[in-house]
Formats: C-alpha cells, structure tokens, sequence
C-alpha cells in the first residue's frame, strides 16, 4: 500500500506538489495521466524515495518510506526512472542481473536463484537473444526494454515505472503494457505507470489517477471517472468518449477541428454508444 499525506516536493525554489494526498490500492495496475509538467514524475520520484519531500510524508503500508532501511524499501519497490543512464561497456546480463544486488550480502554472494530471477525477467521482456550485447549498442526500445527486464529481476510485489513506453514502437509499447497487466492479473504485483497516452491508460489501467498543476483532479476506476469533462477540465481538450469497441474501455475520441474530412461530432453523438457488444475484460 502506497499512499501520500500533505506531500510538498519540488525542486530548488519550485515546489511541485503542494499539500498531495493520494492512496493507492494493492495488487492494481494504477496508471497516472495528466498534461505536462503537471507533476507526474516527481510524484512518482517522491514515492520512489528518488525525491526527498519538503513537508508530509510517503507511507509504505503504513510506514513512512523514509525510515525503512534502503535495502529493505529496494526489496519491496521496483522502480525504473525516465531516461536512465547505461554504464558503459556493461552487457544486458550484467545489467539485468544488477537487480538481485538488494539479496547480495558479502556471505551470500551469486545464487542459482538469482540466475533464474535473471533469466526468467528477460523471458519476460523479451531480452534474451540480446544477452550478450552491450546495453550501448541496443536501439532505445531495446534499451528499454533491458531496463524493464533489470526491474522485473528486482522481484518486488510493487513496480514504480515512469513512462515505461518511452521509445518504444506501437508493437512494443503493448507488448509492455500487457506484460504490466499480467503481472498484476496473475502475479498480484501492483504496478503504478506515468503514461502520456491516455487511452493506453484506459485501457490497462485498474486505477486511474488524472492530475493537473501538482493536484489530482480524479482518481478510480477510468470507468467512472474518465469522461470528456475530466479531459477538458485536465487537457483543455475538447472530446467525446466513447466505449473502445474491443475491450469497452473509455475511448477518447479529440472533436472535429476542421482540416479534414471527417463530419464534426455533435453533443448528441456523445450519448450514442458504438454498435456491438463490450466485453468487461481482456485485450
């Protein structure tokens, strides 16, 4: 369990986040969205102990994260930052292999769990032909991958990922999101993403955290609370939603502008459902 009171954080003289209070449930994919510079990563930062608060406090079942050993909060949180940086020369084993160093002691050193940890996370991610690469001869989907890969071997119960998509092409950008999804479906990990595509969000999420300015706007079920005014009050975008037409998630679908073709959606069109039936689960 995840939750944030009174949470102010920010950086030298900008503060971020004023006053944040927010719980997240266990064992759900809890997705946050919002416009940027909102405050999506350095929520994520905080509650990853990456950024330390100026005021309130990040609780991990009920303990404040800063008081938990680092060891013990690397055991229990899994967290893959944007943009992290490769040591150079390093291979995808190595670096996949790095995230058993929370089980490392200097009397128990490689174990033959640590090498099925390893092996199993890069069948996960789909790595283990690059192996033996470098990580700096990878492309950036690649490379993300490999990280993706090194947090899964961490073998936490909570997964932190801030914009895991990132550089990745539309083929694997669901390939991770799925691989997110079962990880919750059928190994109750919980999983909290910053993702910039908001019906990828929909989609996947089972939690859904809207923010804007340093605040959240809404957060439940994207059900409930995903609709055209949440899209315009959070991304002064004008919208209808609809239900995506195979898995009956939110769909948000932009308005006409003009410059195409297409016919301009009217208020009416917002109340009329797509043809078909939607099932309540799967992809």
């Amino acid at each position: 369990m995840l939750s944030t009171r009174d949470l102010v954080a920010g950086y030298d003289d900008r503060t971020v986040l004023d006053g944040l209070d927010l719980d997240l449930p266990t064992d759900a994919f809890t997705v946050i969205v919002g416009p940027n510079a909102c405050g999506k990563s350095t929520l994520l930062r905080t509650m990853a102990r990456l950024l330390t608060p100026r005021r309130g406090t990040v609780l991990l079942d009920g303990t404040a994260i800063r008081d938990l050993p680092t060891r013990e909060v690397a055991r229990r949180l899994g967290v893959l930052p944007q943009s992290p940086l490769v040591p150079e020369g390093v291979t995808v084993a190595d670096l996949v292999g790095r995230g058993r160093q929370p089980y490392q002691r200097w009397w128990r050193q490689w174990s033959s769990e640590d090498g099925t940890a390893v092996d199993q996370a890069m069948a996960l991610a789909d790595v283990t032909d690059l192996a033996d690469r470098p990580v700096d001869s990878l492309s950036g989907g690649q490379r993300q991958r490999v990280w993706i890969a090194m947090t899964l071997a961490q073998d936490t119960d909570a997964l932190l990922l801030d914009e895991p998509t990132t550089f990745l092409d539309l083929a694997h950008q669901v390939e991770v999101l799925d691989l997110l999804h079962r990880l919750r479906s059928e190994r109750g990990r919980t999983v909290v993403a910053v993702l910039h595509d908001l019906n990828q969000a929909a989609r996947y999420a089972d939690h859904l955290v809207a923010m804007r300015a340093g605040t959240v706007v809404a957060a439940g079920p994207p059900r409930e609370i995903l609709t055209a005014d949440l899209v315009r009050d959070v991304f002064g975008l004008a919208c209808v939603v609809v239900p995506c037409p195979v898995t009956g998630a939110p769909l948000v679908v932009p308005a006409y502008t003009g410059g195409t073709s297409a016919s301009p959606v009217t208020p009416a069109d917002e109340a009329v459902p797509l043809a078909g039936s939607y099932p309540s689960k799967g992809l």
